[in-house]
């Protein structure tokens, strides 16, 4: 399997005392499926069934070069 390709990196106070490390990632899962990959660490603990992502406009704007130009995703517009 491929190495995701990190489309974004952040960090964000969850508390005074506490900060939250995030990185986005992009993988290629198959020739027409790729997964979007958010890693956060610094929270506890995280409770639930489903899951999200949060993307920023900069991000997509990665994640779309990232699809055309590592992928050959050449039909997908900006």
């Amino acid at each position: 399997m491929e190495e995701p390709v990190v489309i974004g990196k952040d960090k964000f106070r969850i508390s005074e005392d506490e900060t939250a490390r995030r990185e986005l990632r992009v993988l290629k899962v198959h020739d027409d499926v790729i997964q979007i990959q958010e890693e956060v660490h610094g929270i506890i603990a995280l409770v639930g069934a489903s899951s999200s992502v949060n993307i920023k406009r900069e991000e997509l704007k990665n994640l779309i070069k990232v699809a055309k130009e590592e992928f050959g995703w050449t039909d997908i517009c900006e």
